[in-house]
This record gives C-alpha cells, sequence and structure tokens, in this order.
C-alpha cells in the first residue's frame, strides 16, 4: 500500500511517466506471492575488520621495512638472508594487498568466488607472518607483537568470512 501512496505523490509532482513505470513494476514484482524481499546480505563487521586490517598492514609494513633497515645497519645479519627477507615482505605486500582487495569486494558485492580465493590467500599470509613470527635470522620484539596482532586479524577474518559465504550460498541469486 504504502507503493501506491509513493506512485500518487510522484504523479502529484509531475514527474517524468517513466518513473511512474518503474515503480508500478517494482510494485508488482514485491506484491507476487512466494516472491521473498532480498535484503543485502554482506556482512558489516567482516567489512570493518577488512578495513581495520588495511591500516594495520600499512603500518606494519612500514614498520617491518624500518626495521630490515635498521637491522642492515647495526646488527650483523647475513646479507643474502636480509635480501631474501626483504624479498619475502614485498612478496607478503602483494598478497596482502590483493587478499584484502578480493574480501572487500566479494563481501560489498555479495560474491562467493572473490571471497573464496580471499580466504585462500590467507593461507601463504598466515605463513609469512608465521615466518616474520619463528623462523626470520633476528625477530625483534616489536616484530613479535606485531606478527601475533595481525595473525588475530587473519583469525577473525577467516571466521567471518565464513560466516558471509554461508550466509551467500543460501540465498539464491538472481
Amino acid at each position: 500500500m504504502s507503493n501506491y501512496i509513493y506512485i500518487s505523490i510522484n504523479e502529484h509532482t509531475h514527474t517524468h511517466t517513466h518513473t511512474h513505470i518503474h515503480f508500478i513494476w517494482s510494485s508488482f514484482l514485491l506484491s507476487v506471492p512466494g516472491r521473498r524481499r532480498r535484503g543485502v546480505l554482506s556482512s558489516t563487521p567482516l567489512e570493518i575488520l577488512f578495513f581495520l586490517n588495511g591500516w594495520y598492514c600499512a603500518s606494519y609494513f612500514l614498520i617491518e621495512a624500518l626495521i630490515f633497515l635498521y637491522k642492515g645497519l647495526i646488527l650483523p645479519y647475513p646479507t643474502s638472508n636480509l635480501v631474501l627477507e626483504v624479498v619475502l615482505l614485498a612478496l607478503y605486500l602483494g598478497i596482502e594487498v590483493t587478499r584484502l582487495f578480493l574480501g572487500c569486494r566479494g563481501n560489498l558485492c555479495e560474491r562467493r568466488l572473490p571471497l573464496v580465493v580471499s580466504v585462500g590467500l590467507t593461507i601463504p599470509a598466515g605463513l609469512l607472518a608465521l615466518y616474520y613470527l619463528l623462523l626470520q635470522t633476528y625477530a625483534l620484539r616489536l616484530e613479535t607483537v606485531l606478527s601475533c596482532i595481525i595473525l588475530v586479524f587473519y583469525g577473525l577474518e577467516v571466521i567471518l568470512s565464513i560466516a558471509a559465504l554461508i550466509t551467500f550460498c543460501r540465498e539464491p541469486s538472481y
């Protein structure tokens, strides 16, 4: 009934005719028995987590780059190990940017494939975080804390991404 009132208001304000047809057609589609209204399925907590993780990752990679500069100048760091760890950091950055982009895209567009790829990219990103936590040549206490925080982000994002995927799979796509 509110759709018909809305249409009569539009007729009273002398809007274009194609607007009336659109509203009448929308009213008809919504009034068909058995047709459900499809709400927003994207996960707000997941999107907030992706947003916060994006800012955290930017600061994480900047701090890590400065730490590697410090380690290279102060500590007796083998050159081959330093180069390997800096290259791994660049690879990690590429994986993380791609993972966050696909995760946001999949969540906001309510698409399963980008979200599944994002969850899949969490595995190599998590392994690289574990490498910087446990296996690098010199691990500073700051790096340990930073890596633990990013692993918590990954865990929460995987849980919320799987919940969003389940929600997307339950609803039929048109």
